[in-house]
């Protein structure tokens, strides 16, 4: 009789998985179909608050939204109608593109990063160092991408005479605002970046007195 149990509880659990939905999942799967920058850099989110999860799934997204290649312009996410504006089109994309991912890998490295250390936390002062050495990677991730903004940036400042109002999100947003601020340092991440080191190293350097202290 319980074999039989057994036999009937395996066949409903396979018919479950064969009529199961897409919606039936918590996050958003990704459409097999999805291969250029546009589709994945419309996946996207931001939220109001995050954590670890939400910040490495859009680092994934942006990631591949990086590598892969653009659609065809007529699927551009502005209207495209001659080859200098496309060309700009490709640079502020790719510019905004790694300026998301430069934020988005100090919001990652933060979460490593122990911004007080107290006489009493000597039982969890080698896991602050490790989590120092995994903050510092993340941020050198985002000083390479915020290389590669400036560069598209300039790039897409050095063509003139054509102005694209991309607002990418369904609310004013300009590029060519991100590429003024970039280009007059009123946007400059690696003051950040620069200042969230600075600190690191006075943090890796007390928890490492403290350690040799107490040894």
């Amino acid at each position: 009789m319980r074999k039989w149990l057994l036999v009937i509880a395996i066949l409903f659990v396979n018919e479950a998985r064969l009529f199961a939905d897409k919606e039936d999942f918590k996050f958003k799967q990704v459409p097999d179909y999805y291969r250029y920058k546009e589709q994945f850099l419309q996946l996207f989110n931001q939220w109001l608050y995050t954590d670890k999860d939400n910040i490495s799934r859009n680092i994934s997204f942006l990631e591949y939204a990086y590598c892969v290649p653009f659609d065809n312009p007529i699927k551009a996410l502005v209207p495209i109608t001659n080859e200098i504006q496309y060309r700009k089109y490709q640079n502020l994309v790719m510019m905004h593109i790694c300026r998301l991912l430069t934020q988005a890998y100090i919001d990652y490295g933060y979460y490593f990063f122990q911004e007080h250390i107290l006489f009493y936390n000597h039982e969890y002062l080698k896991l602050y160092l490790e989590g120092y050495e995994i903050a510092e990677f993340y941020f050198g991730e985002a000083r390479k991408y915020w290389n590669l903004a400036i560069d598209y940036a300039k790039q897409a400042d050095s063509i003139k005479g054509i102005h694209i109002n991309f607002n990418p999100y369904g609310y004013h947003f300009d590029l060519e605002d991100e590429v003024y601020k970039i280009k007059t340092g009123m946007l400059n991440y690696h003051k950040v970046i620069d200042n969230l080191m600075t600190r690191l190293d006075k943090n890796r350097k007390q928890a490492e007195g403290f350690l040799n202290s107490y040894k």
